[in-house]
């Protein structure tokens, strides 16, 4: 499921004849606004034996000029293919470091790519789960987490 949202400044008021020009209303965007656009999508990934699902969501904002990308990761496990899943981890990541943006657009737009798929059902998985027992360090998994955008 994704959602988008767009919206987009117009280009200021009507022009008005010579002798009286119009000043543009306060509430009408200036000439040359920018768009902003947020996004948000959610890939649910299964492993093949069926005992694992990963939810890999991104969110992108806008704050000022400034991109905010966020990945949104839930981990789900079962013990038998035909069991329940229960709720291993959530966790929510900031992509802080700007050179991973372009793959966070690329996938947001295009879906996760089958390394970035392995990865985020493999390592990111088990180290968001790590977490959990205390067997990895919450920032450990949200590198590791993050790391699936360079796949």
């Amino acid at each position: 499921m994704s959602d988008a949202t767009t919206q987009t400044g117009g280009s200021g008021a009507a022009a008005a004849p010579a002798a009286t020009p119009k000043t543009p209303a306060a509430d009408t965007p200036a000439a040359g606004a920018g768009s902003v656009i947020a996004i948000k999508v959610s890939f649910e990934l299964d492993t093949m034996d069926g005992l694992r699902k990963v939810f890999f969501g991104l969110e992108k904002d806008v704050k000022g000029t400034d991109d905010i990308w966020t990945i949104h990761f839930q981990l789900q496990e079962r013990t038998a293919a035909t069991g329940a899943f229960v709720n291993v981890v959530t966790l929510d990541v900031l992509v802080d470091e700007p050179q991973l943006h372009p793959a966070a657009a690329a996938a947001a737009a295009n879906g996760l790519t089958p390394p970035q798929t392995a990865h985020a059902i493999g390592p990111a998985a088990d180290d968001a789960k790590g977490t959990t027992t205390g067997d990895v360090d919450p920032s450990d998994a949200n590198d590791t987490i993050k790391s699936t955008l360079k796949k």
